[in-house]
């Protein structure tokens, strides 16, 4: 019994060469390579309020621990 991955390939690879096959009848050249997802498109953050953050010295953070 084949794996999942093996049948996945095995009907890319029939597609594959059907697509190949359409492509050399019309005299044409395409790619068969497998495509990763392009990035997810942007967006604006609405109503979000901007905080500005002081960093706190690494003593006062070593004293607030109880030292070393």
């Amino acid at each position: 019994m084949p794996s999942r991955c093996t049948e996945e390939f095995c009907l890319r690879k029939i597609k594959n060469d059907e697509l190949k096959a359409e492509a050399k009848a019309k005299g044409e050249v395409i790619s068969t390579k497998c495509k990763p997802e392009g990035p997810k498109p942007g967006f604006m953050v609405e109503g979000a309020t901007l905080e500005t953050v002081t960093p706190i010295p690494y003593d006062v953070v070593n004293d607030l621990k109880g030292g070393y």
